[in-house]
This record gives C-alpha cells, sequence and structure tokens, in this order.
C-alpha cells in the first residue's frame, strides 16, 4: 500500500464510480480498476461493491477510507511542516546565554523573534563560553550571545548592539545628589569590579579611569558584575562601573547614574556561530539581529546628541 494507491481508493470511494473517479484524477479508467484491485490482492480483502450505478464500501472499505483520510492528512501536514522548518518557521532554537546581557538586550531580541515565529520553541542555555563554544559545535546550540568576541577561526561573529557604562553606587553616598555622574567624581572613590580582570566589562571600566589619569582602587572583587553589585549594596562604601542594561535589576539600597563621559566608551555585545551553520531558523534569527542592531544604532545616537 502507497500514497497513490490511497489516493485513488478515496476518490472511488466519494465518487462512488469509477468512471467519475477516474475522470477526477485524470487517468483512464482501466488503470484505476488495476490499481484498486491490487490493493484489494494486497490487504485480501473486498474494499467494493458493485451496484446499478457505480460501486458501494463494504465494512472493511468503510474502515480503510477512515484511516485513509486520517493518513492523507498527516501526509500533508508532515509535507507543510516540512515546508516551514526549511522556512524557519517552525521548530527549536537553542540559544547560548552568559552575562549581563541576558538581564535586557537578549529578552528584547527574543521576544520580537518570538513575535514573528510564534511556532519556533526558544531554549536558553546559561553557561560561560568556553562552554558555549563547545556546545556550537557539538550543535547543541544554534548560536551564542556574549560581550566576549571569540577569534576561533570557525565562528563567525556579529555585533549585536552597544550600551554605555554607567555608575551604581549606594543611595546614602554623596554622589546620590547627581542627575549624571563625571568619570572624575570617581577618582579617589573604591571599585567594585569582578575578579577576572580580563572580561569586556572590567577593561571598558579601566580605560576610561585610565584615559583620565587615574588607576582606580579595586575593592569587592566578586566572581561577576551582578554578585559585585549585590557586594557593593552590603558594603559602606564604594561604586561600581557597569554596563547600563544592568539598571533593570533591582538590588536594595543601590541606584544608578549615567556618565558624563559616556560617548567615550561603550560595552558591546556579540552573537557568535558556526560559520558553516545552515539552519532556517539562524537566517531568521540573524534577520532580527540585523533589525535590532539598526535600531539600536538610531537610539544610541539620539541619546548622543540629546547627552550633547
Amino acid at each position: 500500500m502507497d500514497i497513490r494507491q490511497l489516493k485513488y481508493f478515496i476518490a472511488v470511494a466519494e465518487e462512488q464510480n469509477f468512471g467519475r473517479a477516474a475522470e477526477r484524477l485524470h487517468r483512464s479508467q482501466p488503470p484505476l480498476t488495476r490499481q484498486i484491485q491490487t490493493l484489494e490482492e494486497e490487504l485480501g480483502v473486498l474494499l467494493f461493491r458493485r451496484t446499478a450505478k457505480g460501486v458501494e464500501l463494504t465494512q472493511a472499505g468503510e474502515t480503510l477510507q477512515r484511516d485513509a483520510m486520517n493518513i492523507l492528512a498527516l501526509v500533508k501536514q508532515a509535507t507543510e511542516r516540512a515546508q516551514l522548518a526549511a522556512k524557519g518557521q517552525i521548530g527549536i532554537l537553542d540559544v547560548g546565554v552568559y552575562g549581563s546581557a541576558s538581564l535586557n538586550t537578549i529578552p528584547a531580541l527574543l521576544s520580537i523573534f518570538s513575535e514573528k515565529h510564534p511556532d519556533v520553541e526558544i531554549r536558553l542555555h546559561n553557561a560561560h563560553r568556553s562552554i558555549q563554544l563547545e556546545a556550537l559545535r557539538q550543535r547543541r546550540v544554534l548560536i551564542a550571545f556574549d560581550r566576549y568576541r571569540p577569534e576561533d577561526t570557525d565562528m563567525a561573529v556579529e555585533l549585536v548592539s552597544q550600551e554605555p557604562l554607567i555608575v551604581a553606587f549606594k543611595q546614602s553616598h554623596p554622589l546620590a545628589v547627581k542627575d549624571v555622574v563625571s568619570i572624575e567624581d570617581l577618582r579617589n572613590e573604591p571599585m567594585s569590579m569582578p575578579a577576572a580582570l580580563n572580561t569586556l566589562t572590567v577593561n571598558a571600566a579601566l580605560n576610561l579611569c585610565r584615559a583620565h589619569g587615574f588607576e582606580p582602587r579595586l575593592v569587592n572583587e566578586a566572581t561577576d558584575v551582578i554578585t559585585g553589585l549585590v557586594t557593593l549594596a552590603s558594603s559602606q562604601h564604594g561604586v561600581a562601573l557597569i554596563p547600563a542594561s544592568v539598571a533593570t535589576l533591582q538590588i536594595p539600597g543601590l541606584v544608578f547614574r549615567p556618565l558624563k563621559e559616556t560617548r567615550e566608551i561603550f560595552m558591546e555585545l556579540n552573537c557568535f556561530y558556526l560559520k558553516d551553520e545552515a539552519s532556517p531558523l539562524l537566517r531568521e534569527l540573524l534577520q532580527v539581529v540585523h533589525e535590532y542592531r539598526k535600531e539600536n544604532e538610531r537610539m544610541l545616537q539620539e541619546s548622543i546628541s540629546v547627552q550633547a
């Protein structure tokens, strides 16, 4: 039994006449009759009884008709789903995330993607960048987002967005009365930074301080930015330079202020994926990334113009 035989059988069952069924199928009647006879021989049952006007289904034929209709419906559904998958409209999108960008930018970007592709299931995998690279190579994730920019030759890297550094400190800090803080205001302030001094956030903060002629006094070294802020909130003094997206966190006792020197340095968020990855889902997600980047560039320029 094959799909063609089932289509022939359904046509005869619905028309109750071999001649009309053959006309509907754009075939001559003898080959159609032979296909039905072959099907009956394969099944070992009689599917039709002859009548004065044509044919009618036997009990076995009625049972096969119901199942055949379901089979053809499933075949149609499978065809349509395969076509949608080829267009990146359905499937499972495994995304690697890490760091503070997962607080704001990545949820916003994936929300846009979900609105355009509601039938795609998104699964997030939060892990350190070294694990993300391994997961990409093993095809366990399709794309990863991080402030890190890998140099691996098998990886394609694209800029997603940029954001300025802002400053965080306790509500009781003397600088809290200011709407905008200058980097010069932080010259003598104890500065909380992640212990890993080679991260992009730390390098950006250090470079900004050094560009203004001072080396920050590091305290409360934590494993990451978020842990550092929690530590800062429980300490008596100190400040932290952080990406603007981290301000979405509600940490009791802390306030956030923009920097006067916001145009001097920006934090980047990148996405990276295997160069030979041909997934339609990746293609669709990258289209959203490109649109998001353009909007981010526009908003960043508007923000700089307002502050200027």
